[in-house]
């Protein structure tokens, strides 16, 4: 049996001015192998990856990089953010050679990418990039540009732990149960410490490291009253984030879990709520449903329903602070609906904080979203 071995780098290179630059750059050698007899392109080949380092990206300041790919196969494709994970993108073969490539031009700077290569059908990680973000479906490769820089608590090597409690709740409205975790930030308890209710919840702890980001914040930010963390996980989940059990959902959330952590825990006045995606739509959803019990939302690369959208725009602006973001990369159709509701909530007044950041559809992404959420939600300071 043949075993495939591919050795992959992504690289960075400067496309303009490549006369000017001492000796040959790594794009113009890249292109000059193209040139070259069919009889000595492979040389030529083995000795350009041999300079190339592991590294799968660059330090310098440039705005456009090469995808690379070396290993037999008929057809090389990428999948990922950028092509909405569909593998759409197909690299040039240098004939002669075991190379594959692809430029991409005008790469925003602090650019966080997950990808994959699609090799003959057969999706792969790039085995000598070393850097992997987990999604949903596992792990996948990730290109950060030269500017991106990972939230700090990503290299927070030893936090104090947060304290985890789980629970399990009966769901009346639902049927069943569920196992619901609560996140408590470290040392004494703070009495206005208010609650979040976290969609999708064992997710953001075990894909987004939220237990990480308020170890994080509770040690180095003392201008922050951090919430506890009420992590709830869907059943049905698109039909209880977006659609048919929306309603059921939410009695389930007002009329049992909160009475049952307020009952336990305290009642600590209004709550805020957090999720991704749809996760982002039943967030706006409770928001508008519910407003005299949520005071504040974090939506993430949100679908935004337009019953939520007219529903908000009823509320009284003063009633609830919104983060909301979305990346350039993100699920196309949803970016409509986003840029709609923001300027809903400009024209209105309500207190808000919007990002747009080059990346997309992706726990990564949310991953570094919880900073700025976290920040702008529960900041004391003026």
């Amino acid at each position: 049996m043949m075993v495939l071995i591919s050795t992959t780098w992504l690289i960075c290179i400067l496309l303009a001015s490549v006369a000017s630059h001492a000796g040959e750059s790594a794009f113009y050698k890249l292109r000059r192998i193209e040139t070259l007899p069919l009889a000595e392109r492979q040389a030529a080949v083995d000795g350009f990856l041999a300079l190339i380092p592991e590294n799968p990206f660059c330090k310098l300041g440039c705005d456009s990089l090469a995808i690379i790919y070396r290993g037999p196969g008929k057809d090389v494709r990428i999948a990922g953010d950028i092509t909405d994970w569909k593998p759409t993108l197909q690299l040039k073969h240098v004939p002669g050679t075991d190379l594959w490539y692809h430029l991409f031009a005008n790469a925003p700077h602090e650019a966080r990418l997950d990808y994959k290569f699609v090799c003959d059908g057969a999706w792969k990680l790039d085995s000598r990039n070393p850097l992997t973000c987990m999604s949903g479906f596992g792990p996948n490769s990730e290109l950060r540009l030269h500017a991106y820089r990972p939230p700090p608590f990503v290299r927070h090597k030893n936090p104090t732990p947060c304290h985890l409690d789980t629970l399990t709740v009966q769901t009346p409205q639902l049927g069943g149960q569920r196992t619901v975790v609560v996140l408590t930030p470290p040392g004494l308890d703070d009495p206005d410490r208010p609650y979040l209710l976290v969609h999708d919840g064992l997710e953001y702890l075990t894909l987004a490291d939220l237990a990480k980001a308020i170890s994080w914040f509770q040690t180095y930010r003392s201008d922050l009253t951090l919430p506890i963390c009420i992590c709830v996980p869907p059943g049905r989940r698109t039909e209880e984030y977006a659609t048919s059990l929306q309603d059921e959902f939410g009695r389930f959330v007002t009329d049992t879990l909160m009475h049952l952590i307020e009952k336990r825990y305290g009642e600590r006045g209004p709550w805020g709520s957090m999720g991704a995606s749809y996760g982002g739509e039943i967030s706006l959803y409770l928001a508008r449903r519910y407003p005299e019990q949520f005071d504040r939302v974090a939506v993430m690369s949100p679908a935004v329903a337009s019953a939520q959208h007219h529903g908000i725009t009823k509320l009284e602006p003063s009633s609830l602070k919104l983060y909301v973001n979305w990346g350039i990369y993100d699920i196309q159709r949803l970016i409509p609906g986003c840029e709609s509701f923001v300027r809903m909530l400009e024209e209105k007044g309500f207190d808000h904080l919007v990002e747009v950041k080059p990346q997309g559809h992706s726990w990564g992404f949310w991953r570094d979203s919880l900073s700025p959420a976290l920040n702008f939600l529960y900041s004391t300071s003026p």
